[in-house]
């Protein structure tokens, strides 16, 4: 069986490992710094990113758009010296132009995710950092002077080994491997969650309203109580809801089911709403006018089919009851969720390490010394915008200086 010596092994090649192992391989380029891939080449995921744009980073991350049990201490101590700033600084040196938009996220100048991967590679070239790709690791452990790595290719001797092979969310819902290399180091890890996904829903309508998008405010309910809202554009799909301010509540949606409720007048309260609709069925004939002007076509029809009135219905003959019933549905329409494990159509996978098994000053693991765990290897996620890849660069910026 061949067998390498190496200083460090980045095991995984996507944002944060390519990240650490340059770091790690500027910190120490005397000494062999290699990265262990499955696939056939780096960075893939990178490239669907930010719909191939790569959303890189925001300028506002803070603790406060990351989940997981410790995530906004690990955050806090993290930021101070890896922040939004010092990541895009760090992609500045490396020759990349940035620009942020209106929301605050940050793409590159070429608004093409391939310029990202490739100021990355050519970087790690210029620092001899090797990429072993098609490799599928097999066995790890720990020996005298730090581990052993089994792939079908032979053995790779590491004095320190970084794990970075993110989650499930690879858009095809295949395991990484990661969770079977963290149970072969007994590390306790958070069951793995679809994040940052659509949201599976129990409701007639949304095949009819399939591909239309409204203005929305969309909360998720849980046991009575409104466990998170946020505004923004709702997308409907087949049996799903989805949308950026969808994919902010899909966490815990995912995990723990409930209801979400679409405010689809979010500027307006249920008795507002009440004296429009009205001063709408007195001016209209028949019930499939009142929305015209107000709604999509389709989504006036699913209101009136959730409120049990036919759109042939004559105005005149439309109730007080039935038209409070279409102002509650306006603005409080409920969607009973379903507990989603389909992680194809995840951005992020939720669950992993626990965050109290690594040193949140180095992302080294307590229990092992010389290991080192970051992006979505860790019980850490953030909201949708730029969050996810400014965690996973900081976290690989924060271990590869730490090795």
């Amino acid at each position: 069986m061949k067998r390498e010596n190496v200083y460090a092994a980045v095991i995984g090649g996507g944002a944060a490992g390519l990240m650490c192992a340059i770091h790690a391989a500027e910190k120490h380029p005397e000494k062999r710094v290699v990265i262990i891939e499955k696939a056939d080449r780096v960075g893939k995921k990178l490239l669907v990113t930010g719909n191939g744009r790569c959303n890189l980073s925001h300028i506002e991350a803070d603790a406060e758009s990351y989940h997981g049990e410790g995530s906004q201490a690990v955050i806090n101590i993290l930021f101070k010296k890896y922040s939004a700033d010092r990541v895009q600084e760090e992609f500045r040196a490396l020759g990349l132009l940035t620009h942020d938009d209106i929301e605050g996220r940050v793409y590159p100048l070429s608004n093409q995710a391939s310029s990202v991967l490739d100021v990355l590679r050519m970087k790690l070239s210029a620092l001899n950092v090797e990429e072993l790709c098609g490799e599928q690791i097999q066995g790890l452990q720990k020996s005298a002077k730090g581990y052993e790595i089994y792939t079908a290719e032979g053995r790779i001797c590491a004095e320190k080994v970084v794990i970075a092979t993110g989650g499930r969310s690879d858009y095809a819902g295949r395991e990484s491997g990661s969770r079977e290399l963290l149970r072969m180091l007994g590390l306790s890890t958070v069951k793995a969650t679809p994040s940052l996904s659509p949201v599976k829903v129990k409701s007639e309508v949304t095949r009819s309203l399939k591909g239309v998008r409204a203005l929305a405010r969309v909360s998720l309910i849980q046991n009575g109580q409104t466990v998170r809202s946020e505004r923004g554009e709702l997308q409907f799909a087949e049996g799903a809801l989805s949308g950026i301010c969808v994919f902010n509540l899909s966490r815990e949606a995912n995990r723990l089911g409930g209801e979400i409720a679409v405010n689809l007048l979010p500027d307006y309260d249920e008795n507002t709403v009440m004296k429009e609709l009205t001063a709408r069925v007195q001016r209209t004939c028949a019930a499939q006018e009142i929305f015209i002007g107000m709604f999509h076509k389709a989504v006036g029809l699913a209101l009136l089919k959730a409120s049990g009135i036919k759109p042939s219905t004559l105005c005149k003959d439309i109730s007080d009851k039935e038209i409070k019933s279409l102002s509650r549905h306006i603005t409080d329409w409920r969607f009973p969720c379903e507990i989603n494990r389909d992680f194809r159509k995840a951005q992020v996978t939720a669950g992993g390490v626990s965050l109290s098994e690594i040193d949140p000053h180095t992302f080294e693991s307590r229990k092992h010394k010389g290991l080192y765990l970051i992006g979505e290897a860790l019980d850490i996620d953030g909201d949708c915008g730029g969050y996810n890849l400014q965690f996973a660069f900081a976290s690989g910026m924060c271990a590869g200086d730490s090795l």
